[in-house]
């Protein structure tokens, strides 16, 4: 049973993940520990790119693309195998122009040759995706997580790691960011199942509830002591190309993917090679921005165009290009325009270990 949205897991549980398939190239793996302690809220996302899936075919190419799907004609998939709500995966895209997209392989089941996938709102024929037995776009296939398989459950042979409780007032609180308002999550040890906070008993189980690679979460810890959160995952081979809401000042809480601590300054998502259509002002009014969590309170951080730098809104210091974001740590980006195109729509976060 895979433990994490990309096969990463709370340390104690990493002995019953099961062997998956060797793969031709090693890469270097990534160890994080994030500390939220009591009665505090941290902003929380996983830095590390996914091990494969052990299922078979799990990488190879396109041989043709519909509005919402992929082929592979040499695949030989096991129907269903990547298509059920309990047991999430991804098919990630790792050449080509959109190397680093990721999509949600959904239902109607996989054939042995067909994948249905979530496409983000995006025609997938007009993304010029190469197709073709030897020259198609590769891929990988990798694992996700919900909320049962990243933080447990109280079911035999499972460990529940956070403090669950049978009043969500009394229990850690994990906090998802829905478009336009926060869907709070927590385990109800009263009917064993993950739940929202507004769920009643004659609600549905919120133990299949997806936990996306490419987003973050908050994590409000209601246990009298510190919780310790300790993953391990493969640095990512390909920059992390996410894609992020663009109608007028909308949010999107989006994980860098940065296997280590970066600065503003070499974020850079204001470059042309990061966001098509950064919008940069010598007024914040005006520019998009990038909000961090410190703990307490968010940081809004524009990009001064005139001056040349990011500053903080509102900030005595002019030049923060040397902020340093945190290995681990999400951030929300809001545009202040709509956008017009799918580029508009995606953000390339800098390939690990620039």
């Amino acid at each position: 049973m895979y433990r994490s949205l990309l096969t990463f897991t709370f340390l104690f549980t990493l002995t019953q993940l099961p062997l998956v398939a060797q793969v031709a190239t090693s890469r270097p793996v990534g160890y994080l520990v994030q500390t939220i302690p009591a009665g505090q809220t941290r902003s929380f996302s996983v830095p590390f790119d996914a091990d494969l899936s052990s299922l078979p075919g799990t990488v190879g190419r396109l041989t043709a693309v519909g509005a919402s799907s992929v082929e592979n004609s040499a695949a030989a998939w096991t129907p269903g195998a990547f298509s059920t709500t309990a047991a999430p995966y991804f098919i990630r895209l790792t050449g080509g122009a959109h190397t680093g997209r990721t999509f949600r392989i959904v239902t109607p089941a996989n054939t042995a040759t067909r994948l249905d996938l979530a496409n983000d709102g995006v025609d997938l024929t007009t993304l010029g995706l190469a197709i073709g037995t030897t020259t198609g776009t590769t891929f990988e296939i990798v694992p996700g997580d919900t909320l049962a398989t990243f933080f447990g459950t109280t079911a035999p042979g499972d460990a529940l790691v956070v403090q669950g409780a049978g009043d969500p007032l009394a229990a850690d609180i994990v906090q998802v960011w829905g478009g336009a308002a926060w869907l709070n999550f927590y385990y109800n040890t009263t009917w064993s199942r993950w739940a929202r906070d507004s769920d009643t008993i004659t609600d549905p189980s919120r133990n299949d509830f997806l936990l996306r690679s490419d987003r973050g979460l908050m994590f409000t810890r209601r246990g009298a002591t510190p919780l310790t959160l300790a993953v391990v995952g493969r640095v990512l081979a390909t920059p992390q190309r996410a894609v992020h809401a663009r109608s007028e000042n909308a949010l999107t809480f989006l994980a860098t993917m940065q296997p280590g601590d970066v600065t503003l300054g070499a974020l850079a998502l204001q470059t042309a090679d990061r966001t098509a259509g950064w919008r940069s002002s010598s007024n914040p009014a005006d520019a998009d921005l990038l909000l961090v969590w410190s703990g307490a309170t968010w940081f809004s951080f524009f990009f001064n165009s005139t001056a040349g730098h990011w500053q903080r809104v509102g900030d005595a210091t002019p030049n923060r290009d040397d902020f340093l974001i945190a290995s681990g740590t999400p951030v929300f980006v809001q545009r202040r325009t709509a956008g017009t195109s799918t580029a508009d729509q995606t953000i390339s976060f800098p390939p690990p270990g620039t």
